[in-house]
């Protein structure tokens, strides 16, 4: 059995309980490209840089997720994003100290209000 933490229902491991872990996951670079098109209208659609950049910014108002080693959906811990940057049209996401993290994804429901939280904020 494995310990879980007071904060958020996480495990001291950084796996997600079974509730979230099911939760539909969209590939972070079709999120970043959905997020591209509805805030920039497709301006560079497709473009390595633009979907990276894209990814960042949902990074800043969404969890990102990854498949560890053994197939489990993991969150990426908010200090590794805060050090860290997408490569590879938001494929990959690679921190300063080396950490690489792919097989990327976020939560199908968190889409929907990442585009209005990010929308809002350029207006």
């Amino acid at each position: 059995m494995g310990l879980t933490g007071a904060r958020g229902g996480r495990s001291l491991t950084g796996a997600v309980p079974p509730s979230r872990e099911n939760e539909p996951q969209v590939p972070l670079h079709r999120a970043a490209s959905i997020i591209q098109r509805e805030l920039l209208g497709g301006a560079e659609t497709g473009k390595d840089v633009a979907l990276n950049s894209a990814a960042l910014a949902l990074s800043s108002v969404s969890e990102i997720w990854y498949l560890d080693p053994r197939g489990r959906l993991v969150k990426i811990p908010d200090e590794e994003l805060a050090v860290g940057g997408f490569e590879g049209g938001a494929t990959v996401f690679r921190t300063r100290s080396g950490n690489v993290y792919e097989s990327l994804s976020m939560r199908r429901t968190d889409i929907a209000d990442a585009i209005t939280i990010l929308r809002n904020a350029r207006k």
